[in-house]
Protein backbone atom coordinates (compact mmCIF):
# COMPACT_ATOMS: atom_id res chain seq x y z
CA UNK A 1 0.00 0.00 0.00
CA UNK A 2 3.15 2.27 0.74
CA UNK A 3 4.58 1.75 -2.40
CA UNK A 4 1.26 2.52 -4.28
CA UNK A 5 0.94 5.95 -2.73
CA UNK A 6 4.42 6.48 -3.38
CA UNK A 7 3.96 5.98 -7.25
CA UNK A 8 0.64 7.43 -7.26
CA UNK A 9 2.14 10.46 -5.02
CA UNK A 10 4.93 10.84 -7.63
CA UNK A 11 3.06 10.97 -10.86
CA UNK A 12 0.84 13.27 -9.52
CA UNK A 13 3.65 15.54 -8.92
CA UNK A 14 4.58 14.72 -12.36
CA UNK A 15 1.55 15.91 -14.08
CA UNK A 16 1.86 18.85 -12.25
CA UNK A 17 5.10 19.76 -12.90
CA UNK A 18 4.00 19.15 -16.86
CA UNK A 19 0.96 21.38 -16.28
CA UNK A 20 3.52 24.00 -14.76
CA UNK A 21 5.70 23.91 -17.01
CA UNK A 22 2.83 24.17 -20.18
CA UNK A 23 1.48 27.43 -19.03
CA UNK A 24 4.73 28.72 -18.03
CA UNK A 25 6.48 27.89 -20.72
CA UNK A 26 3.29 28.21 -23.53
CA UNK A 27 4.39 24.75 -24.89
CA UNK A 28 2.32 21.68 -26.05
CA UNK A 29 1.48 19.16 -22.69
CA UNK A 30 3.56 16.26 -24.52
CA UNK A 31 6.74 18.25 -24.93
CA UNK A 32 6.80 19.58 -21.59
CA UNK A 33 6.15 16.12 -20.23
CA UNK A 34 8.68 14.37 -22.56
CA UNK A 35 10.89 17.45 -21.39
CA UNK A 36 11.21 15.77 -17.88
CA UNK A 37 12.82 12.87 -19.13
CA UNK A 38 15.87 14.40 -20.57
CA UNK A 39 19.05 14.41 -19.03
CA UNK A 40 20.56 17.36 -20.01
CA UNK A 41 24.71 17.75 -18.81
CA UNK A 42 25.26 19.81 -15.91
CA UNK A 43 21.25 19.84 -14.70
CA UNK A 44 21.59 16.85 -11.57
CA UNK A 45 18.48 15.74 -12.28
CA UNK A 46 20.52 12.27 -11.67
CA UNK A 47 19.72 13.34 -7.49
CA UNK A 48 15.75 13.73 -8.18
CA UNK A 49 15.77 10.23 -9.87
CA UNK A 50 17.93 8.63 -7.43
CA UNK A 51 15.77 10.31 -4.27
CA UNK A 52 12.80 8.80 -6.20
CA UNK A 53 14.41 5.34 -6.36
CA UNK A 54 15.73 5.76 -3.00
CA UNK A 55 11.68 6.45 -2.18
CA UNK A 56 10.31 3.38 -3.36
CA UNK A 57 13.01 1.04 -2.05
CA UNK A 58 12.05 2.67 1.68
CA UNK A 59 8.20 2.11 0.49
CA UNK A 60 9.16 -1.17 -0.60
CA UNK A 61 10.65 -2.16 2.79
CA UNK A 62 7.63 -1.14 4.57
CA UNK A 63 5.52 -2.29 2.36
CA UNK A 64 7.04 -5.80 3.46
CA UNK A 65 7.11 -5.12 7.19
CA UNK A 66 3.92 -4.13 7.27
CA UNK A 67 3.03 -7.80 5.80
CA UNK A 68 5.38 -9.93 7.45
CA UNK A 69 3.88 -8.14 10.87
CA UNK A 70 0.64 -8.62 9.89
CA UNK A 71 1.24 -12.53 8.63
CA UNK A 72 3.11 -13.28 12.42
CA UNK A 73 0.03 -11.34 14.18
CA UNK A 74 -2.01 -13.89 13.68
CA UNK A 75 -3.37 -15.89 16.90
CA UNK A 76 -4.50 -19.09 17.30
CA UNK A 77 -7.66 -19.25 16.08
CA UNK A 78 -6.33 -17.86 12.49
CA UNK A 79 -7.52 -14.03 12.93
Amino acid sequence: MVTILTSVIFLGMMILITVLDCHYYDMNWMDCFMRLFIFDPGLREWMVYLTFIFGMVVAIVQDLRYKNKKYWSRGANGK
